[in-house]
């Protein structure tokens, strides 16, 4: 970490609405870093410090965006860059896909290699090769697979149940005996009940 490359003096005084969006602006960097599973809250600080020193100088350029917006496509961009450079492959549109992402956690940068990420070359060789080689095993292997249809299996009752549908779809009468005779017996046990 060593000391900060930015001073605080050069900071201009902020109103309580620019504090709260750079707070949020915190928050959402700070959130998407413990995502990628980083745990250790110092190199957090550390890493969302950089990342929001950068949006405010953007900001200068593009004040019409908001700082919570500014904040997040650094980091996105941070991220991509620096596993852009550990993989030396080119990212799509300069993103960090899943891909990259379930590359960090298979190599074990998480638990092994905190202190390595976003940092500036050269990396541990053992680390850049777990990168390489989880970066490979994380593409998608696709396995051709047939499915055959079968018939449902039902146990006794369900067998029952499903053949006696059948009968009752296939013989109209029979279904109008059933309804008529669940209305007698609907009828015939509200009758005793009111009657008692």
């Amino acid at each position: 970490m060593g000391p900060s490359h930015h001073s605080l003096n050069t900071l201009r005084p902020l109103s309580e609405g620019e504090l709260n969006e750079w707070e949020e602006a915190y928050a959402a960097v700070e959130a998407y870093l413990q995502a990628l599973r980083l745990r250790n809250r110092l190199l957090v600080a550390e890493l969302v410090r950089g990342i929001l020193w950068r949006a405010s100088a953007r900001r200068v350029n593009e004040p019409e965006k908001p700082a919570r917006l500014l904040a997040m496509e650094e980091a996105l961009s941070e991220v991509a860059d620096w596993t852009q450079d550990v993989l030396d492959v080119p990212l799509e549109n300069r993103r960090l896909a899943a891909r990259g992402r379930l590359a960090l956690l298979l190599a074990g940068m998480p638990d092994l290699w905190q202190g390595v990420f976003l940092t500036p070359a050269p990396w541990p060789l053992e680390f850049v090769e777990a990168m390489k080689k989880s970066y490979l095993a994380a593409g998608p292997r696709f396995a051709q697979l047939t499915m055959v249809p079968r018939p449902l299996e039902f146990n006794v009752i369900g067998s029952g149940a499903a053949q006696w549908w059948e009968t009752m779809d296939r013989k109209p009468i029979v279904r109008i005996m059933f309804v008529g005779l669940l209305l007698l017996l609907i009828v015939v046990t509200v009758w005793f009940t009111l009657l008692d």
